[in-house]
């Protein structure tokens, strides 16, 4: 049997992404700026700014939790790394038309420009400060032997002052193309959450992925991608989170519609070309995941290794079966399943079938789910339909009590009190 690799593996730990190496490196010609200015630890403070702002939204290094003053100590390094990263880049510039004397000193140290909490080698998707600094070093050194090459026709430029640091270099972040060449599952797994890629780059990643893999649904991928999304945001430490489950779903999904605002006409999905061609993706995937269907156990010629891999994978499956109903929910509240004319009801039809059969059938995951997507058919719905939802709440409330599951039985509680507030406040538009 196929494993799952997210139950049937020990996670590894944790590596830097690359999101994270590229907001890093996006600041460091604001910090090099700042190290030419007039005002005296300016550079220092943007440093830290920035290792706060890392703090937020990437949290601590594994490595670096539970040691005394993790944080000051992490803000220091941050601080260090740019002052060296900049340091270097300016001696080499300037080695580049006088002797060979500064970069061999910058040679000679090849410490200073690497972080002690530098990344796992191993891992494709993450670069450590240290082969940076070797790519940077390699970089310099083969652009000096263009120059030298150039020289016996063009003039050596005259030194700036200044650095000028180029979108196109391993010292800095790339440009948005050069991302969007680069683009890989779990690289649009981070940019859904990471509010430091921009929507239109986010958008010309899910392009480029899109134009390197074509089919007649190509859009597939990404909302894996998304889901992939949702799923690291909602497992984050609960003490790092300041929105409720709902709130991180909505806010992904928005970034979502914002990127595919963006997409050209050329872009077609199932039929669908352009913008509304990645909602039209989100609801076929929202189709097929509403059906539920458990993982069947072998007729027999089983080991007890493939029984507890059955068990991890069926229950890994129930999650992904509730966190796809969160999602349609949220869909279904920000319009997204109804974005053209000629699928005028689909939607509505789709959530409605789901919300009043799921109640009725013999698994409890599917009643956890239709819960889900009764809640926001309630915040969707008329004062016409309030008394129908009545009847149905209280059916799903019958179910609650036969919920065996403690976790489940829990998200059905808070749902449930949820929804009838939202009854409570419900008016002839909208739920308020």
């Amino acid at each position: 049997m196929a494993s799952d690799p997210r139950v049937s593996k020990p996670r590894l730990p944790k590596a830097y992404t690359d999101v994270q190496l590229i907001f890093l490196r996006s600041h460091i010609s604001g910090f090099e700026t700042r190290t030419r200015g007039h005002v005296r630890g300016d550079a220092k403070k943007f440093a830290l700014d920035r290792a706060n702002e890392f703090l937020v939204r990437f949290g601590m290094p594994e490595d670096l939790q539970g040691i005394d003053e993790a944080e000051p100590r992490f803000r220091e390094q941050i601080y260090n790394w740019y002052k060296n990263t900049v340091g270097r880049a300016r001696r080499k510039l300037e080695g580049r038309t006088r002797s060979k004397k500064p970069a061999e000193k910058v040679s000679g140290s090849p410490g200073h420009n690497s972080l002690t909490w530098s990344p796992n080698l191993e891992t494709p998707t993450t670069v450590s400060y240290a082969a940076q600094s070797d790519i940077a070093a390699q970089t310099a050194s083969s652009s000096s032997q263009q120059q030298q090459q150039s020289q016996q026709h063009v003039p050596p430029p005259q030194p700036t002052g200044h650095i000028q640091f180029s979108f196109q270099t391993n010292v800095t972040v790339p440009s948005a193309a050069t991302l969007a060449l680069n683009a890989s599952p779990n690289a649009l797994r981070d940019a859904f959450f990471t509010r430091g890629i921009d929507v239109p780059t986010l958008s010309s990643l899910i392009q480029s992925y899109v134009l390197s893999h074509p089919s007649p649904t190509p859009l597939n991928p990404i909302i894996d991608a998304l889901f992939a999304a949702v799923t690291s945001s909602l497992n984050a430490p609960t003490a790092s989170r300041t929105a409720s489950n709902h709130d991180t779903i909505m806010t992904i999904l928005r970034r979502f519609t914002e990127a595919c605002g963006y997409f050209p006409a050329s872009l077609v999905h199932a039929g669908v070309s352009g913008p509304v061609a990645g909602p039209r993706a989100l609801q076929m995937a929202i189709r097929k995941s509403s059906v539920w269907y458990p993982v069947l156990a072998p007729a027999s010629g089983t080991t007890m290794s493939d029984e507890m891999e059955r068990i991890a994978a069926d229950r890994q499956k129930r999650k992904d079966y509730i966190q796809w109903a969160q999602i349609h929910g949220a869909a279904l509240e920000l319009g997204l399943l109804s974005f053209r004319s000629d699928y005028a009801g689909t939607a509505e039809s789709l959530s409605e079938m789901m919300a009043r059969d799921a109640v009725w059938e013999t698994d409890e995951v599917e009643w956890v789910a239709g819960i889900f997507v009764l809640q926001s058919l309630i915040r969707t719905g008329s004062l016409a339909r309030k008394h129908e939802y009545e009847q149905l709440l209280s059916t799903y409330e019958g179910r609650w009590k036969e919920i065996k599951d403690e976790a489940r039985q829990a998200l059905v509680t808070e749902v449930l009190l949820s929804a009838q507030q939202d009854l409570a406040h419900m008016n002839e538009g909208r739920v308020q």
